[in-house]
């Protein structure tokens, strides 16, 4: 998991240039002119989102009140298929290494195929096409995600333009192994003295997005990968080589993936355990 770069252009102008995208049709001959009336305003609501951005207090934020078809326009301005925010999403998304990795923060397990909605549209239609509140991320942790946003005055969730990710460890796995089969299993720990209340975001972001269940299911992968790797290695290098070079490679990974990456976790403990190590150096 790691941070996303916010967007750095003008709000406004994002939000003209979706509006002008639009068109009257033969069915509604007169959209265009609605949403002309409520863009002054929307303006304005961006500027309160600018606010809250700046010092990562989205929950002090309250919805305008739009209903009925004033709230019906906002949201049909919304399109994850049109071209401006095609764009945007394509931009938005990590760069790693000098490319494009598509890959979904809140898991870095899927695809990032659709955009979150940090604030949801549902209760802040005024927010649906506010570059700052668009979030790439994966059909799955979008389902988990919903409309959820906060619980009284604690957020549920993650932002990852705004909540600065701890570089030491909090993620880890404990390893089991009886007759040879490897068993991993996930958990979090503030042994490290992160920021309270951001593990606690931290701890219900994993949770609500059921994280530990989706590492899991990932990890016979990585072992069996990690059991190839040093089988391919023994009667070619030592012990010790094959641990600096892998470790080596973990370091790198890091960097790139962030430091408390599932598959980087398990496959750093998988190499500081003699058990398994034992299993196959002789």
């Amino acid at each position: 998991m790691k941070n996303l770069n916010v967007f750095n252009g003008n709000t406004h102008d994002f939000l003209d240039d979706v509006v002008n995208s639009k068109k009257n049709t033969i069915e509604d001959p007169n959209y265009k002119q609605r949403l002309t009336v409520l863009t002054p305003n929307i303006k304005v609501c961006f500027n309160s989102f600018d606010t809250a951005q700046n010092t990562n207090n989205h929950i002090s934020l309250v919805p305008y009140g739009y209903i009925t078809a004033d709230k019906n326009d906002l949201l049909k301005l919304y399109n994850p298929k049109a071209k401006k925010l095609v764009t945007f999403k394509n931009n938005a998304t990590t760069i790693l290494d000098n490319r494009a990795s598509n890959v979904c923060q809140y898991c870095t397990i899927n695809s990032a195929n659709t955009l979150d909605h940090i604030i949801p549209k549902s209760e802040f239609s005024e927010f649906a096409v506010n570059p700052k509140n668009l979030l790439p991320a994966c059909s799955e942790c979008n389902g988990y995600k919903l409309d959820r946003f906060k619980n009284n005055n604690d957020r549920l969730f993650l932002n990852l333009y705004t909540d600065i990710l701890p570089a030491s460890q909090y993620l880890f796995v404990d390893i089991q192994i009886t007759n040879g089969v490897v068993v991993a299993d996930y958990r979090l720990s503030n042994s490290n003295n992160i920021n309270v209340q951001l593990f606690s975001i931290i701890e219900s972001h994993y949770g609500k997005l059921h994280l530990f269940r989706r590492f899991k299911s990932k990890t016979n992968t990585i072992i069996s990968e990690m059991t190839n790797s040093i089988n391919a290695s023994i009667g070619k290098v030592s012990k010790q080589t094959f641990l600096d070079i892998t470790l080596d490679k973990i370091n790198r990974d890091k960097l790139l993936h962030g430091g408390n990456h599932y598959k980087l976790i398990l496959e750093e403990e998988l190499l500081n355990n003699n058990a398994y190590l034992n299993l196959y150096f002789i």
